[in-house]
């Protein structure tokens, strides 16, 4: 039985399909793990939605940022925009369970029987991995409940606090702890968080941003996770550091859709064939 991550697939199905061609995925054996951003502004979200939860107990996927659009929409928060690309998904005769379904999606995954950790963006150099989990699972718990989860989503889109404070609670303390889970790239020299700049290392570096896996005092589990993400298409998927996998390839964008093995250490991609404008 091997275990594959897959970085962004924003409702590219064919590509989808295709790259789990390329890696050989069974089903019946294999484990899958998706970076999260599974839905929006690509072609075929309703499909790419529908085959994943064919997948079951074989599929493991964390919420995105786009993910997390799409409940804010379905739940009345946000109007839906046509670039999102969901139209399909909204007018889904079970969208009801696919809304449930995203609703219980983890932010966080820490894999039980391999050294894994997936997250959709990333996590701040002042938590460990055990940190993330426990605060992940905070969060968690106000989406799965109908009544908190409403008050939240109606709150979600901010950019503040932007500095963790273990004293944070309420909405504050929720709002930081997604936005880091789903939305964080770079890192002000002053440690508080940057929202807005999605560029690359290099070109974000004339700013003073850092990415967060740069801003020293991270460790992965100390040593014992492979740390998996995906969310910053500019990154190319490139990552240097040590324990750290970026699987975000721009795939909607006309990048690639990229997989990687943790029992083999290999790479896998396909090119895009769908794309859309920046």
């Amino acid at each position: 039985m091997a275990v594959y991550c897959v970085g962004d697939i924003h409702g590219c199905y064919d590509e989808f399909r295709r790259l789990l061609r390329e890696m050989n995925f069974d089903p019946a054996s294999d484990e899958l793990l998706l970076t999260g951003d599974i839905i929006g502004r690509g072609p075929r979200p309703l499909d790419t939605v529908r085959y994943i939860m064919d997948l079951g107990e074989r599929a493991t996927f964390v919420l995105g940022n786009h993910d997390l659009n799409f409940l804010a929409i379905v739940y009345g928060f946000r109007e839906p925009k046509r670039k999102d690309m969901l139209q399909e998904l909204l007018n889904s005769p079970d969208l009801e369970d696919i809304a449930e379904w995203f609703s219980r999606a983890p932010l966080a995954f820490r894999h039980p029987r391999v050294p894994l950790f997936l997250v959709h963006a990333g996590i701040i150099p002042e938590w460990d991995i055990d940190d993330a989990v426990r605060f992940s699972r905070e969060a968690e718990q106000v989406l799965g409940n109908p009544v908190t989860r409403s008050r939240f989503l109606q709150n979600m889109f901010a950019d503040t606090p932007d500095r963790w404070d273990p004293g944070l609670t309420g909405i504050d303390r929720i709002r930081f702890i997604v936005n880091v889970l789903t939305r964080i790239r770079l890192c002000r020299p002053d440690g508080t968080l940057d929202f807005k700049n999605k560029n690359s290392p290099e070109e974000a570096a004339k700013e003073g941003l850092r990415p967060w896996f740069e801003r020293g005092g991270f460790s992965p589990d100390t040593g014992r996770s492979v740390l998996v993400f995906g969310h910053w298409a500019a990154l190319g998927g490139r990552c240097r550091i040590p324990g750290i996998k970026s699987l975000d390839t721009g795939c909607v964008w006309g990048g690639r859709l990229t997989g990687w093995c943790f029992d083999t250490d290999t790479v896998f991609s396909v090119a895009s064939g769908y794309s859309i404008p920046r």
